[in-house]
């Protein structure tokens, strides 16, 4: 049985219609060297909107993408998990006047503590994929049937940051508190907590990251604060002042290059973690919701619901587009990436989710 979302949350689903202008640029998008845009350093975005994704009735917090497997997460305010499949993207213009929206797969309802902060697909080569999903408390659960394998908890301190490390066999999970925890995701234990820095009183952590090569994790504060850990040792490498409010969000483009965003400082930072200097500076003009990194660029949106992308090297020019409000008609919340076919997935504060090439 079909789902009759309410009009409240897409009054629009019936009053989209492809324009000659779409279908021209999806004709090009579909016939798009992949090799060319393989070896591009900028992201191809034409502001085209694929086709969206309804059944979420709260904001959207976060993605993750899969794609091997051809599928997407979303996790939301909602509390709810749900997974989608990739494999129909190309129909989103052919089929627009019969199949608009295109329904989850599965919905994973485990959650009872409130917003989903972090989604990840685990995948190790000899196992099945785990979804890890994060409310305060870590679900590991199957992908395929929903069925919870395993709860984590942070203590008396909620888990608001998790991210895999270790080729994904581990979590690494930082707490309000400012403990960073670190869990097996395959044998379903606990393995050693950590302080993450001297903790002033109030302090809490925000956001947490590792480097590629797994040896870093970042740790963003409430108060502006960053702190480096060795993620085999627990040591603390350094803290100092990533800006003057809170951290909400962080990335390592490389290595020994970290970028931290404090939304209300309006400005992405970016970081060389072994010099423990500031090497760039980065101006945004509005509050940032959400950012990522495709190759040499940072991907940010922000709360006037236009996303930027813009070169960390200066190599070509910065751009932004404004998405149109006749199709947008609600705030962005989050945005994921699907690299190798260059698509962006953008969720909305009423539960949308849009698929834009």
């Amino acid at each position: 049985n079909r789902i009759k979302m309410p009009t409240s949350v897409l009054p629009w689903k019936t009053k989209w219609k492809p324009s000659a202008e779409d279908k021209k640029n999806w004709n090009r998008f579909l016939s798009t060297n992949s090799e060319e845009m393989s070896k591009t350093m900028q992201f191809s975005f034409n502001d085209l909107k694929l086709r969206g994704f309804a059944g979420h009735s709260a904001a959207i917090r976060t993605f993750a993408v899969n794609e091997p497997a051809k599928v997407f997460a979303s996790g939301s305010r909602d509390r709810t998990v749900k997974i989608w499949s990739l494999n129909s993207v190309h129909q989103g213009i052919e089929h627009w006047e019969t199949d608009t929206y295109s329904e989850s797969i599965l919905t994973y309802n485990g959650h009872r503590r409130g917003a989903i902060n972090d989604v990840h697909f685990l995948t190790t080569s000899g196992l099945n994929d785990i979804v890890a999903s994060c409310d305060g408390h870590i679900h590991l659960w199957d992908p395929e049937t929903g069925v919870t394998l395993h709860q984590f908890t942070g203590g008396k301190s909620p888990i608001v940051s998790a991210k895999p490390i270790f080729q994904s066999r581990h979590l690494v999970g930082g707490t309000a508190e400012g403990h960073i925890t670190f869990f097996d995701a395959h044998n379903y234990t606990v393995l050693h907590t950590w302080k993450s820095n001297s903790m002033m009183n109030g302090t809490m952590i925000r956001v947490i990251a590792t480097n590629p090569s797994e040896t870093l994790v970042a740790v963003g504060f409430s108060t502006g604060a960053i702190s480096l850990i060795e993620s085999r040792t627990g040591t603390l490498v350094a803290s100092w002042k990533g800006g003057d409010t809170e951290i909400s969000t962080m990335k390592f483009y490389m290595d020994d290059i970290l970028l931290s965003c404090a939304p209300a400082d309006h400005l992405v930072c970016c970081w060389n973690v072994n010099r423990l200097a500031l090497v760039k500076t980065i101006p945004i003009s509005h509050d940032v919701i959400s950012l990522d990194t495709f190759k040499d660029e940072v991907l940010t949106i922000n709360n006037t619901n236009s996303v930027s992308f813009i070169p960390i090297n200066d190599d070509f020019q910065a751009y932004s587009s404004k998405f149109k409000p006749s199709i947008i008609k609600s705030q962005v919340s989050s945005f994921g990436i699907i690299p190798t076919d260059q698509l962006l997935l953008f969720g909305c504060v009423e539960g949308e989710i849009f698929l834009y090439a």
